[in-house]
């Protein structure tokens, strides 16, 4: 399910992914997308998984033209509706579905004029780079060290950890009866 979400939003646009965006979606984006009352079951957890999903995500601003200004991970706090209340686009004068390259001129940021508190907020702690016109926004998988997304960096940094149990060698050996090491683990459990 993780694989998806990073599909339809940074992967490739494959015959799925198109589909998706723009039957499902209707051209907005999948991080504002509410779960509707009548869906597959598919789509509810593509939905559901998406708060655990999203701080696992940061942008790099290159020009700006594919990251969205409200909805994605570029801004050092993070999504900025995700700390903001939506106020903050009124007060801005941008559109809700606006990118990254609204509030760049040239290679520098330029936000309009600070008419809130919130507004004035966002702008003083703007990430430390200037965006770089010559070259396209990427997005970093942050589990992964080279930043690439991966299957198995996504369950591992959603998986609980279990601790070790002192019994396990008791129960599953190498030379273990399935049935009878399954009897032993429900018994150590309490639940025979």
């Amino acid at each position: 399910m993780i694989t998806h979400i990073w599909i339809l939003s940074y992967g490739t646009n494959n015959l799925w992914s198109s589909w998706i965006k723009a039957y499902h979606l209707k051209g907005s984006n999948l991080w504002e997308a509410k779960t509707p009352c009548t869906c597959s079951w598919n789509r509810r957890k593509l939905l559901h998984l998406q708060p655990l999903v999203r701080p696992l995500i940061q942008h790099y601003i290159g020009n700006g033209s594919s990251t969205s200004l409200w909805f994605d991970n570029w801004h050092p706090d993070g999504p900025l509706l995700s700390k903001w209340s939506p106020r903050v686009v009124y007060d801005s004068g941008l559109p809700i579905h606006a990118t990254i390259s609204s509030i760049v001129h040239g290679d520098s940021w330029s936000w309009p004029a600070a008419m809130s508190i919130d507004l004035f907020e966002i702008r003083s702690c703007m990430p430390s780079y200037n965006p770089n016109s010559n070259v396209n926004d990427r997005a970093r998988w942050l589990p992964s060290s080279n930043g690439t997304y991966s299957a198995s960096f996504a369950l591992a940094s959603l998986r609980t950890p279990y601790l070790f149990v002192p019994w396990f060698k008791l129960v599953w050996f190498p030379q273990n009866i399935p049935r009878m090491s399954f009897i032993l683990w429900v018994a150590i459990r309490g639940r025979l």
